[in-house]
């Protein structure tokens, strides 16, 4: 006490090198960090803290933390102190963003104990000799035939860490349990206040009545417990259940105590191990869509490569493509580091490992190993996450020789990065312990999945340690963020619990899988290649996946299956093309963009000429993008806009996808390296892309970009208040000779033109349509109307909608009489449709460009703008491209199907649409040669006109129209102002 009150570093680190308790209290429950915290001496905080494990969370009897103390002095180091015990303190709150510091105290009002978890992975490219250093880290016999890794391995447990001798030793299965791990945490139990009205009296058969005092010291409570042999609550729910599940036992204060006295009274020497949990990553590409579940943010990463091939060597083991271990290195790197922060752990720890050292001479090694050090100092070094990465060391070694110098030396190395891990001796709440002893059992008993439902009843059985519903969340969510368990907290995913993650590597395994692994012949081998060539999986097809033997003990109800097939939904490992079949709402395919195997045909590449196309660019900041992530962003595109289908196949690609933005446009998203590029492409110009859909095509992607990466952050268990410009740099731009010509959005905005490296001048107005006002309705005052290039082009039906829109029946005769037509034209026009403005105009405007063109002159903008002009009206022209995207946030998968006949006849029996029909034909991208004929076909039949263009609409052959989902017919309601129809669609298919 005297030596932290004084500030007498040196005295403090004697004193606890020979053996002095550093949590010891004085009479007002003050320790040894309260007095350093106080005093404002980090130092000597830091000494207790990392050298002696003393407690941050610690409280006096007044109920203050050594954080609380310095806070209080607010002065001189004092706010060092602070931040570094706010530093310390707070791993478990970045978990939980609904937790603050006396929410925390709440949570440890029971104890604390000092957590030592630690994470060793294993990763890098196939046949390198990753498991054979698995099997020495866990001392099992080291394989000497190569086996493939399917997917991952995760060893629980198998590796531990005697924090005595700072070692790193194998562990036998089942060597370390909770309590084990409880009881070299130092726990300490406290006293539990007793609520109004409890009763105070001891329960008899209290053997631990006396505090025991031994090197790890437990302080049983003197308050009263429930004995540990009292009977198991019996489960009142009705849900199926395994039939191999045992109900686990119950844990209370006292039990606990009793079997952690039995423990200290065998004297095992577990006390002092440290498990850590080893993960092994199989090295086919098809795997990395799996891999981010198991990516933490703590614990370190042993990248390997092969020795003898060296970082730039092609590997044979990648067919499809070139792929090097310098590629390969980078890929994981990128995907580790992408969500990371820099803290002052430097966690997670990358390290490297070249294998079959025992090709080479002694000399050879050396030169080897200086060789590959450089290489890799130079790939990293520039890395903005360097720090992370350990490149000035490679371990050169024999991964099938456990007696290995160099095994042995980065096992020192690991053991190293662990001791410095802030998460180490992390303190933890001792409540949290029976429900972790539970799960342990659960997981021992071969229970891979449990409902919440079910968990938390188990949870009410332990008396005083039960926790709330709340509070039970927390831990769920702090287990899931260790990797121990999958709990997405999420609505329709949080009703389950994956307690063993292994069963969900399974899981995934059934059909994201490299081709070395599948059947040689039968209907999984047919699944899987089918697949593997188009991304469409059916769901029956997932399901006899998943019937296998291999797969039964997992799936054991229907319900189970369809918890996992809403949890690949929200990763993003499945996609739902569409979702609604008249009154079944579930999907009958899916689509899993990370197993599609083609590349997009140079065919749609060259089709993106540079007069039709718009290109938008985003730029990782920090890396380049994992293959994971732009998996997930392909499948959010395609819930908002419907894959385009060719010769009956959807237009889904390795890292790219091909979509139907509306019935003149396509979308085209592809990752490439460090960005990803989004097209579109107008079928004649891209000066006719509208500007209202390509700003909101940027907004939907830009949203779902930063969702997804604040995504990977919270798996990470961090709370991110980045914004989306903090994570990434835009860029727009076009298609010049066949390449992308980009300038930086920022730089666009400030610039008129631009000159690319070939000598070719731009102009931004077209591409800064990727960031249009949208609520602009009239031009700026130095507008000079049209380009040039769009003057030339013949309008087409849409065009002339919103001009009638613009110009209004006021305007209309004088601007029809300079286009060229007669009076008598515009008397007959309005003799037929005068109780229609819109019409009246829309008709008027097709008959000008009929008789244009049967004077084989070519309508086109520039007669439009003269004839503006003409009446003082030019600035109405820039309106044409304007159009109403403002349902966009509403096309998810469930509208993307085709509506039902059913709902065809509501609209027009119930009459909810109105007398729109040349303004509703357009919008449903029928020719007027359809509309007309509708029109001939049914006179003076409003109901039959509307249902007959509505038909056509639903079954239209025509070569360029796009598929008729129930999303198109809603825009083109709501474009028509058709409101009663709109909110009908809205309610029958659960649109908010």
């Amino acid at each position: 006490m005297w030596s932290a009150e004084s500030g007498q570093l040196e005295i403090t680190r004697l004193l606890l090198n020979s053996g002095c308790e550093p949590d010891i209290t004085a009479k007002d429950g003050d320790t040894a960090l309260h007095w350093a915290a106080r005093r404002g001496y980090l130092q000597t905080t830091r000494c207790l803290v990392e050298q002696g494990g003393a407690s941050p969370l610690v409280i006096t009897h007044e109920g203050q933390t050594p954080y609380d103390l310095a806070a209080e002095m607010k002065k001189g180091d004092y706010k060092e102190v602070m931040e570094y015990l706010q530093e310390i303190s707070d791993p478990i709150l970045t978990k939980l963003g609904q937790l603050n510091r006396n929410d925390f105290k709440e949570l440890v009002a029971l104890g604390t104990f000092a957590s030592y978890e630690n994470m060793v992975y294993l990763a890098g490219p196939c046949n390198i000799g990753k498991s054979s250093l698995a099997s020495i880290l866990i001392g099992e016999e080291i394989p000497k035939t190569w086996f493939s890794t399917d997917g991952l391995i995760i060893h629980f447990g198998r590796n531990g860490i005697d924090l005595q001798q700072r070692k790193m030793i194998p562990l036998k299965k089942g060597s370390v349990d909770v309590l084990a791990k409880l009881l070299l945490g130092n726990p300490e139990f406290k006293k539990q206040p007793s609520l109004p009205g409890e009763s105070k009296e001891k329960l008899s058969g209290d053997p631990n009545s006396k505090v025991i005092t031994k090197e790890n010291q437990l302080n049983p409570p003197n308050t009263s417990l429930y004995p540990s042999n009292q009977e198991h609550m019996s489960p009142k729910s009705n849900q199926e259940t395994p039939k191999d599940f045992k109900e686990p036992p119950i844990h209370t204060a006292h039990s606990i105590q009793d079997n952690l006295l039995e423990k200290i009274i065998k004297g095992t020497n577990i006390m002092h191990i440290a498990p850590s949990d080893l993960i092994d990553f199989g090295g086919q590409k098809s795997f990395d869509m799996t891999h981010q579940l198991f990516i933490q943010h703590r614990g370190t990463f042993i990248l390997m490569f092969d020795g003898r091939k060296g970082l730039d060597t092609e590997l044979e083991e990648y067919p499809q493509e070139d792929v090097t271990a310098a590629s390969v290195l980078e890929h994981w790197i990128n995907s580790v580091l992408t969500y990371c922060n820099k803290t002052e752990d430097k966690m997670p720890r990358i390290l490297f490992a070249a294998t079959h050292s025992d090709s080479f001479s002694e000399d050879e090694k050396k030169i080897l190993a200086l060789k590959f050090n450089e290489e890799l100092r130079e790939m990293f070094s520039t890395h903005k996450l360097h720090d992370h990465i350990m490149y000035d060391t490679v371990f050169f070694m024999n991964a099938t020789d456990a007696a290995d110098p160099e095994v042995e030396r980065m096992k020192d190395t690991l053991v190293d990065i662990a001791f410095k891990q802030s998460t180490w001796g992390q303190q933890m709440p001792i409540v949290w312990v029976p429900l972790d002893l539970q799960i342990s059992d659960m997981r021992a008993d071969g229970v891979k999945l449990i409902t919440k439902e079910r968990l938390l009843q188990i949870n009410k059985s332990n008396n005083e340690l039960a926790l709330n519903e709340r509070r039970v969340d927390d831990f769920l969510l702090v287990q899931h963020s260790i990797g121990k368990l999958l709990y997405f907290d999420e609505p329709a995913l949080s009703d389950f619990i994956v307690i063993q993650p292994t069963a969900m590597v399974n899981i995934l395994r059934a059909f994201i899988t490299d081709i070395m692994f599948w059947p040689e012949k039968g209907p999984v081998r047919d699944i899987l290649e089918n697949l593997s060539s188009t991304g469409v999986l059916k769901k029956t097809d997932l399901f006899t996946l998943w019937s296998q033997p291999a797969f039964k003990d997992i799936f054991t109800d229907v319900r189970t299956k369809e918890y996992i097939v809403q949890v690949l939904l929200h990763l993003d490992i499945l996609v739902e093309p569409k979702r609604y079949t008249e009154m079944n709402a579930a999907a009958d395919l899916f689509l899993v963009p990370c197993m599609v195997k083609e590349r997009i045909p140079q065919k749609l590449h060259r089709n993106a000429t540079d007069e039709r196309i718009l290109c938008i660019s985003y730029h990782l900041k920090e890396t380049v993008v994992p293959s994971a992530l732009s998996f997930k962003l392909i499948g959010a595109a395609i819930s908002i806009w419907p894959l385009k289908v060719e010769n009956s196949r959807f237009c889904l690609y390795f890292q790219a996808a091909i979509m139907d933005a509306d019935k003149r446009n396509e979308l085209q998203i592809h990752v490439e390296g460090q960005r990803i590029f989004a097209y579109l492409i107008n079928d004649v110009s891209k000066q006719l892309i509208s500007p209202d859909l390509a700003t909101t095509t940027q907004e939907c992607l830009t949203l779902a970009l930063g969702r997804i990466l604040q995504f990977y952050r919270r798996c990470f268990g961090k709370q991110s208040h980045h914004l989306t410009s903090d994570m990434f740099e835009i860029e727009v731009g076009e298609i010049c000779n066949g390449k992308r010509c980009l300038i930086p959005l920022s730089d666009a905005k400030t610039k008129a033109q631009w000159s690319c490296k070939n000598g070719k001048i731009h102009e931004t107005k077209c591409p800064l349509n990727w960031v249009f006002e949208k609520n602009k309705k009239h031009c700026d005052s130095n507008c000079k109307g049209l380009e040039t290039e769009i003057l030339v082009l013949r309008p087409d039906d849409q065009h002339f909608v919103q001009l009638a829109k613009t110009l209004g029946i006021g305007d209309f005769y004088n601007f029809f009489i300079e286009l060229g037509m007669e009076k008598a034209d515009y008397d007959n026009l309005n003799f037929r449709y005068f109780s229609n403005p819109m019409e009246f105009m829309l008709m008027g405007l097709f008959e000008w460009r009929d008789k244009t063109e049967s004077d084989q002159m070519t309508a086109t903008f520039r007669k439009l703008q003269t004839a503006l002009k003409a009446i003082e009206r030019q600035h109405y022209l820039c309106q044409v491209h304007r159009e109403d995207h403002t349902l966009i946030e509403k096309a998810h998968n469930s509208l993307q199907d085709v509506p039902s006949d059913d709902v065809i006849n509501s609209l027009t029996e119930q009459k909810l649409i109105g007398d729109c029909i040349v303004h509703l034909g357009v919008e449903l991208a029928l020719s007027i040669g359809n509309i007309k004929e509708t029109m001939h076909n049914f006179p003076r039949d409003l109901n039959g006109q509307i249902h007959d263009l509505l038909t056509k609409w639903k079954n239209c052959k025509e070569t360029k129209s796009v598929k008729p989902t129930i999303y198109r017919l809603m825009v083109a309601l709501k474009r028509v102002k058709a409101a009663q129809g709109l909110n009908f669609l809205k309610k029958t298919y659960g649109v908010d």
